[in-house]
């Protein structure tokens, strides 16, 4: 099943998804992980080349133009795991198409190993379909976001204080875009040493997962070392949502 993908870049606009959960904690089972891991590397050896033509000038999924310009809604699937890119509306073009673009690779590149899994386990139901859209916010603006369980912040080291406010309708954030703010905030996990991380939340019973990545606008990182950071932080939330 492929990763469901509207316009990467659709414009501000409220969005509700209705879906339902089976109220349940999922574990994985580390034999689940081993087989995922190794579908993971054969995709991820296919995926380097998409992706260094990606970053060289983007690909099929990766935005044009304005990002809100002519937009439609992104339809999110009932059961879908939906992942939105939150992207500053005042940050450079390029960065944004990057950061887009690296995040449904990813995205798709987890939906194929999911999708594997499923076929081998008889007891399976499928793998969940993942759904990326994109929200533009405002330097100062204010986004509600609700119903997603992933959400991957396209930050910057050098984004200003009182900034873009974060609404997830349980919780708010403060200076979204300023990574120095989310690791200001205890729980905020960043193992890489480097400008990014992840943070996990709840919101009535559901697990939130936000990615936080300044490496986008960073610079200094390589093609692979930036799909690697992002399937690492994705493969992350998603073992939060119990895909």
């Amino acid at each position: 099943m492929l990763v469901g993908v509207g316009h990467p870049l659709d414009g501000l606009r409220e969005h509700r998804s209705h879906r339902r959960h089976d109220g349940q904690v999922h574990v994985w089972d580390p034999s689940r992980v081993r087989r995922l891991l190794t579908l993971l590397a054969a995709l991820g050896l296919a995926a380097t080349g998409v992706v260094a033509v990606l970053l060289a000038g983007g690909g099929d999924d990766s935005p044009t133009g304005d990002p809100g310009a002519g937009a439609s809604a992104v339809v999110v699937p009932e059961d879908a795991i939906e992942v939105v890119v939150l992207v500053d509306d005042s940050a450079d073009t390029s960065d944004a198409e990057r950061a887009v673009g690296l995040v449904t690779e990813g995205a798709r590149m987890w939906q194929g190993g999911l999708a594997g899994l499923a076929g081998e386990d008889p007891g399976q139901d499928g793998a969940r379909e993942l759904v990326v859209r994109t929200e533009r916010v405002a330097p100062d603006g204010r986004v509600e976001v609700r119903g997603a369980e992933i959400v991957v912040v396209v930050a910057t080291d050098a984004a200003r204080a009182d900034g873009a406010v974060l609404d997830t309708g349980c919780a708010t954030y403060d200076d979204v875009f300023a990574v120095g703010a989310w690791r200001a905030r205890e729980g905020f996990n960043s193992h890489h040493r480097l400008p990014e991380g992840t943070f996990d939340a709840t919101c009535d019973g559901e697990a939130v997962c936000l990615a936080v990545n300044a490496t986008f606008t960073a610079g200094g990182v390589t093609p692979m070392e930036a799909f690697g950071l992002v399937g690492d932080e994705l493969g992350h939330c998603l073992g939060r949502t119990g895909a």
